[in-house]
């Protein structure tokens, strides 16, 4: 028996608030060695701050909702004209029609070689994110077969103000916030007003200062007008925008005047989001090319900049500090590797500046690491790690030439000497090239035309 299906399942499924319609029936010399098995759940419902949370209830709620379905055949009684492509898929949909998602698949491998295997499967899947409550239709059809299940389901919600793009961002960027008002599903459209209002402050501490300014604050209706569409949970948005906010820490609160029973403890929400720089790190090696025997030692030239958030110490015992770590590779083995601490308490007050050179050696480097007879490309990489965490990470790949010492161009020859070329990957060119740039006595040359 095959397996190359993605899942198997048992038994098609009957869920509570699940209602099956059969379409119409396929062409039954082909429909009886054919069966479609699926299940669908909710994975994760979304809690006030747009966070996945695993779905333990029973039936159906908005959140992610998932479908996992195989088509299954067993051997068929003769040999059947198959299209080169079956189109199998998935479909999900509101009540109203709109798609809002829908995946596709190919059942023509299963089909096509029926004839010869006792049993194959194809499986299809989908998880789609379905923002409100209310009534939805999940779609599975193949449309070849004239086979279509259709599935309509009730998605339950409850009545929410949920933060979104209210978090952590990086400087340079516009807030672009919002609030979004559910009365979950179902509701009594009774119970709304039609006199809801939300009315939101937002407040910014920059870095060291002890006190907070208001700078943006907002009021509105909200107007849950849900009546072309009264079988989906009614939402309106509050939009909180702020044109690229300054670093530093920003605390958000919003009101409503809804009845405590209707909305719950959502009636009041607030929130704290950071504003933080992004560092900015130059680290560049002093040359391109070394020369073993000549050169001991390269440099790596680190500037660092960074506004905040401050470094912050990572044990109890220890101050601000930023490891810088850096290393050389080559033919997979590490030839040499340091790192370097910087510690000083005033990074826990003031912006991080740094400027400095690393110093790694050659010394390891022989002939036993080149790839090829005459040289090889190393690589070298600087690491920069603080408030516990690797902020940036920077690889070079400078080429080391072998030295005359070792053997380069160093057999007799009564002829005119022709100097080495050699491409700009550290390969020994074997014929004289007619045009290009190579690297001639340690030096780049652009050739036009045949020398």
């Amino acid at each position: 028996m095959k397996k190359n299906y993605l899942w198997m399942l048992t038994a098609i499924l009957t869920l509570s608030g699940m209602n099956d319609v059969m379409a119409q029936e396929a062409d039954p010399a082909i429909m009886k060695y054919v069966s479609w098995l699926d299940t669908i759940f909710t994975k994760n419902t979304i809690d006030k701050d747009y966070l996945p949370v695993e779905w333990k209830g029973e039936g159906f709620h908005a959140g992610m909702l998932a479908m996992q379905g195989s088509l299954v055949a067993g051997r068929f009684d003769r040999e059947y004209e198959i299209p080169e492509y079956v189109d199998i898929y998935v479909r999900l949909k509101d009540c109203y029609g709109d798609v809002l998602s829908e995946q596709h698949g190919d059942a023509n491998g299963i089909l096509a070689w029926g004839y010869y295997q006792d049993f194959d499967a194809i499986g299809i899947s989908m998880q789609c994110f379905v923002e409100r409550g209310g009534d939805y239709v999940f779609e599975r059809a193949v449309p070849w077969l004239g086979f279509e299940r259709i599935t309509e389901l009730t998605l339950k919600d409850e009545p929410s103000a949920r933060l979104q793009n209210l978090a952590q961002m990086n400087t340079g960027s516009d807030l672009n916030g919002m609030v979004l008002f559910n009365t979950g599903y179902p509701y009594d459209r009774n119970r709304l007003t039609g006199k809801e209002r939300a009315a939101y402050t937002l407040r910014y501490l920059a870095p060291n200062s002890k006190d907070t300014v208001e700078i943006a604050k907002g009021e509105q209706t909200l107007t849950f007008d849900n009546s072309l569409r009264p079988r989906l949970a009614a939402i309106d948005t509050l939009s909180v925008k702020c044109e690229k906010p300054a670093l530093g820490r920003y605390f958000f609160n919003v009101e409503t005047n809804w009845e405590n029973d209707v909305l719950g403890d959502m009636s009041r929400r607030s929130t704290t989001f950071q504003v933080i720089d992004t560092l900015r790190a130059v680290i560049a090696l002093d040359k391109e090319q070394y020369q073993m025997g000549t050169d001991r030692q390269l440099l790596a030239n680190v500037t660092l900049n960074c506004g905040y958030p401050f470094i912050h110490a990572t044990a109890p015992d220890e101050q601000p500090t930023v490891r810088l770590r850096y290393r050389i590779v080559g033919n997979g083995k590490e030839l040499f590797s340091d790192s370097l601490k910087i510690v000083d308490p005033k990074l826990a007050d003031e912006p991080l500046q740094y400027s400095g050179q690393l110093a790694m050696s050659l010394d390891k480097v022989t002939a036993a690491h080149f790839e090829e007879a005459n040289q090889m490309t190393l690589y070298v990489e600087v690491g920069v790690t603080y408030n516990g965490a690797l902020q940036h990470i920077a690889k070079f790949h400078p080429l080391l030439l072998k030295s005359e010492a070792e053997g380069i161009d160093d057999v007799p020859s009564t002829k005119h000497h022709t100097p080495s070329l050699f491409d700009l990957q550290g390969r020994r060119v074997g014929s004289m090239p007619t045009r290009g740039m190579y690297i001639k006595d340690g030096k780049k040359i652009i050739i036009k035309e045949v020398l």
